[in-house]
């Protein structure tokens, strides 16, 4: 009697800690290696990515595995060479994601192929290999071999954007991912600087302030710029202008960076001349349409540089006449407007 009563004492004292080890469980883990480069996003904001892919801390620094992510560039595009190796340092699985997009969309979609690849082997029905563990197996008899880390899926230039993140109907995305994925647009705010060598008296110059809703192909812009003449030369009488436009700027962005964009603007232009000449009216107001080619560089996060070009044709604008003793002497109008710029965009999400 006394030997089953020892038995069940030792039982229920074991319980805690058997429990306590189903807390923890030997899931997937590996140390990471990743340097930022100026663009990307960083070490904390890719952790956090990789978190919410798995949905646990993977990145342990006690953890055998090691999975190593370098970002270069190949052409136009930007690839990020993901290798992880197990504690011998033999290669295990290679990948090359690339990206048409920026690259913060391609450290997103490396941090669902690793996840896609390394992890969610519960949901295939497969052991998780041995190597990926972050402690080794009790050894009791012969362990049965890892399966192979499964085929990589990723995208493959040109396709759409709607096919960027292939998913395998047995592996769902995580819900704090699948969010990430379905918000995806960003606030931008900035300046802009230009010079107008065609459309005013003379050449023109100026700048604005910016601010615009943007998503991976697409962005909604509004623009305030002010931009003045030289003294020019208009019927013999020396004139410049000051204009001030308010801008409206849906654009679309290609894989390769380059942006078209549509522009409808409406402002004033004041006029100043010779003061022993009479103006009808110094002011007047304008409304133009025209379009925008532009080319997007991210040298560091959070900031993109666009120079830029704009076309731009009056469809009204009050014409500026000069008049003396009721005869007309001067006549000045507004022509096509071209401007060549640059703009720095500051990521305010």
């Amino acid at each position: 009697m006394r030997p089953r009563v020892a038995l069940l004492a030792a039982a229920i004292l074991a319980m805690p800690a058997r429990a306590l080890a189903a807390e923890e469980p030997n899931r997937v883990a590996f140390r990471l290696e990743y340097t930022p480069r100026p663009g990307c996003m960083d070490r904390e904001g890719f952790e956090i990515v990789l978190r919410s892919e798995f949905g646990y801390a993977v990145v342990q620094d006690d953890a055998r595995a090691l999975v190593r992510v370098e970002v270069k560039r190949n052409g136009a595009t930007l690839e990020a060479h993901v290798s992880a190796r197990d504690e011998s340092g033999v290669e295990r699985w290679p990948a090359v994601i690339p990206t048409p997009l920026d690259c913060r969309e391609l450290m997103q979609d490396a941090a669902y192929s690793i996840a896609l690849n390394l992890g969610k082997w519960e949901l295939q029905k497969q052991p998780t290999p041995e190597w990926l563990l972050r402690r080794p197996l009790a050894e009791v008899g012969v362990p049965p071999p890892s399966p192979p880390p499964r085929a990589f899926v990723a995208l493959v230039s040109p396709a759409p954007s709607w096919v960027r993140r292939p998913l395998f109907a047995q592996v769902p995305v995580s819900e704090p991912a699948e969010r990430a994925q379905t918000h995806a647009m960003r606030f931008e705010f900035g300046l802009a600087g230009f010079i107008a060598p065609h459309g005013l008296p003379a050449v023109g110059f100026g700048g604005g302030i910016f601010a615009a809703l943007r998503w991976p192909r697409f962005s909604l812009a509004a623009e305030g710029r002010g931009m003045t003449s030289l003294v020019g030369d208009a019927g013999g009488l020396p004139i410049n202008a000051v204009m001030w436009l308010g801008i409206l700027a849906p654009c679309f962005e290609t894989r390769i960076r380059l942006s078209f964009c549509l522009l409808g603007s409406a402002g004033r232009v004041y006029y100043t001349r010779d003061s022993r000449d009479t103006p009808v009216d110094t002011r007047a107001f304008t409304a133009m349409v025209g379009v925008r080619v532009g080319y997007s560089w991210q040298p560091i996060e959070h900031l993109t540089v666009r120079p830029f070009v704009d076309g731009l044709l009056p469809l009204y604008d009050g014409p500026f006449e000069v008049r003396q003793r009721g005869t007309l002497l001067s006549k000045v109008s507004i022509e096509p407007l071209l401007a060549f710029g640059i703009m720095l965009a500051f990521d305010g999400s």
